[in-house]
């Protein structure tokens, strides 16, 4: 069973490159989302303590974005699949098993160096541990497809990396509408081809 995570939390690195983004001043390229085992108090749990964070305590796997999601003007969901196994690099990314106590979102300016992603978001476990990440077997990799939603000064200028990731599942026969960003599904009944608008 899924465990939950709390409210995630807009860094002070992140709310100062929204600001730039606002002010026009720069583009933000989501880079990836980062994951980990660090335990955190009560106390470092509340919003003031989180917004502080530059980086996650115990940082395990990073994973490239499989989707971006506009929900409105000034709100995007970023998908991601979290996995034990890498099907691209055929290779094991989790060695021993972790909880996934932190879930932390990089993003840099559109243009710089990947270098200079920095922590733009972060959550932790609502409860004392998160979900489960077993190590690779050999044989089953293990998935979870995570979204996360991100504030943004204007969804039509936000751009994510997906360079190594994978393609979920269940988005392989989706598109988006390059002008009004509506998701459709694509599909073929008895030799035609046909789209139907999907809500996300």
């Amino acid at each position: 069973m899924p465990q939950p995570m709390g409210a995630a939390v807009m860094t002070l690195q992140g709310q100062e490159l929204l600001a730039k983004s606002t002010a026009g001043e720069c583009k933000i390229k989501y880079m990836y989302m980062a994951i980990g085992n660090g335990d955190y108090s009560e106390q470092e749990k509340t919003k003031a303590c989180l917004k502080t964070r530059t980086a996650l305590k115990s940082e395990k796997n990073r994973y490239s974005f499989s989707d971006l999601f506009v929900e409105h003007k000034n709100l995007v969901k970023l998908k991601a699949l979290l996995s034990n196994y890498d099907p691209i690099k055929k290779e094991a990314l989790v060695t021993a098993a972790y909880y996934i106590n932190e879930i932390g979102i990089y993003a840099k300016e559109e243009g710089k160096a990947d270098d200079t992603a920095v922590l733009v978001s972060i959550a932790t476990t609502a409860s004392d541990n998160g979900d489960f990440m077993p190590p690779y077997n050999g044989q089953n990799p293990t998935t979870i497809t995570q979204g996360y939603y991100i504030t943004v000064s204007d969804g039509a200028n936000v751009t994510v990396n997906i360079k190594g990731a994978a393609l979920l599942a269940e988005d392989a026969n989706k598109i988006t509408d390059d002008t009004t960003k509506k998701r459709y599904k694509l599909g073929i009944d008895n030799g035609a081809m046909y789209y139907v608008e999907v809500k996300e």
